[in-house]
């Protein structure tokens, strides 16, 4: 027994004094062959990236705004705006109209300050027109979903012409008088309903049946080239009246905030909103040679335009279960210019091969001459996931597609810069 605790105590002397000759480290790294040590790397060069330029397929935007206008760049192409609309009537006046003269009718169009694109030194023109078949709720979903013109917008009557001056030589609204068979046909009709039904709710419901809408677009619905601007805007038609006392008041028509899939469940006639921005493109012979080719350079533009597809070529290569990815940051350098140096973020959209949306990310960087997007999420899922990277399609367009005119040239012979970086551990 004597020669046991003799033996335990010389073991633990031992042990005490190797542990003084060694450096603090940490526990159990010993254990661990040279090779099986972790390493953190960086990989830019796997991953071989291109673009093929195509055809914007819907509209995304979310917002209720109207683009009207032309514009022409001398890299995209041609590119202009209008819109299609019912117009409600915002307030009703407390008594008949029976007692009620017409003065005039005037049309008048607020546009944006923020929400310009082009030259703003050269004046346009513009065409009102009145629709004659009714704006559906099938030819809203349509163009939204796939682009497709409207048919009401062939079955149509000028009402005005707007010679708009320079953008920057004139206030944010524009009015101008309506012709007086115009007017008194309009007043017609709002009388009607008033005699039918004194509810604002039940009043729009009988007037969209007669006044089915207003189309707004460049001058005889095409192109001009001028070369002018596409800005945001709202329009409205005012009815000013005349009291027989003397007294003047006014009813104001202005399309209404509610989504064309969202009808107002207090009204039995289900109104809508019904409107659609309508854009067409002229695109230069350089966009038109890139659309539907697979290239290093990638056109995009907004206006419901242009989008990249990518090709991430190799990104297979990376279902390794013994790796941890830490970061992962796709990379696409800009050719910048002039007329595109306002920041705006880009949007990434990756899709299964059913087109159904797995991930979307904006651009992280704010710079004019490259754009930065987080693709950690995604090769998280692509390395957990059993489907080859083939079944994935990747896109490059610009968020809320039918709100800003912004185009951009992603330039893939910077090779230098363009590359997804991924940083792991191994």
């Amino acid at each position: 027994m004597k020669f046991q605790k003799c033996l335990v105590l010389f073991c633990l002397l031992t042990a005490l004094f190797v542990s003084c000759e060694k450096d603090n480290q940490t526990i159990g790294i010993d254990m661990l062959h040279d090779t099986d040590m972790l390493h953190t790397f960086v990989d830019s060069t796997s991953t071989t990236i291109s673009f093929t330029t195509v055809a914007d397929d819907s509209v995304r935007s979310t917002l209720i705004m109207y683009m009207l206008g032309e514009n022409n760049d001398d890299v995209i192409g041609k590119s202009r705006a209008g819109f299609v609309t019912r117009m409600y009537l915002r307030a009703m006046l407390e008594s008949s109209l029976d007692s009620y003269t017409l003065d005039s009718v005037c049309f008048r169009l607020s546009k944006s300050k923020n929400y310009v694109f082009g030259d703003t030194t050269k004046g346009q023109s513009f065409s009102v027109y009145e629709i004659e078949s009714d704006i559906t709720v099938d030819e809203c979903a349509a163009y939204n979903e796939k682009s497709t013109i409207p048919t009401c917008l062939s079955n149509k009557k000028e009402i005005l012409q707007i010679d708009y001056p320079a953008y920057n030589n004139v206030s944010s609204t524009y009015q101008k008088k309506m012709s007086d068979e115009f007017a008194a046909d309009l007043f017609g009709k709002v009388k009607l309903c008033y005699d039918a039904d004194s509810s604002i709710q039940y009043f729009d419901s009988l007037f969209i049946k007669t006044f089915k809408g207003i189309y707004v677009t460049t001058q005889g619905d095409k192109f001009n080239d001028a070369g002018s601007t596409i800005s945001h805007c709202v329009p409205e038609i005012t009815l000013y009246v005349k009291a027989s006392d003397g007294s003047t008041d006014s009813l104001v028509f202005a399309p209404s905030p509610q989504k064309y899939n969202e009808p107002l469940t207090t009204d039995p006639s289900q109104i809508y909103l019904q409107a659609i921005n309508v854009f067409y493109q002229d695109y230069s012979s350089e966009v038109s040679s890139a659309i539907g080719n697979k290239s290093n350079v990638g056109y995009v533009q907004g206006l419901h335009s242009l989008k990249a597809k990518l090709s991430l070529d190799g990104i297979d290569s990376w279902r390794d279960s013994l790796m941890v990815i830490n970061i992962a940051t796709l990379k696409l350098p800009l050719k910048t210019r002039d007329s595109w140096s306002n920041y705006l973020p880009l949007n990434l959209r990756i899709y299964d091969k059913e087109r159904n949306l797995l991930y979307s990310t904006m651009s992280s960087t704010k710079d004019s001459t490259d754009y930065t997007f987080n693709l950690h999420s995604f090769l998280l899922t692509l390395l957990n996931d059993t489907k080859k990277s083939d079944e994935y399609s990747y896109e490059i367009a610009v968020p809320e597609n039918n709100a800003y005119g912004n185009g951009f040239i992603l330039d893939g012979t910077q090779t230098d810069k363009l590359k997804l970086i991924i940083t792991y551990t191994k």
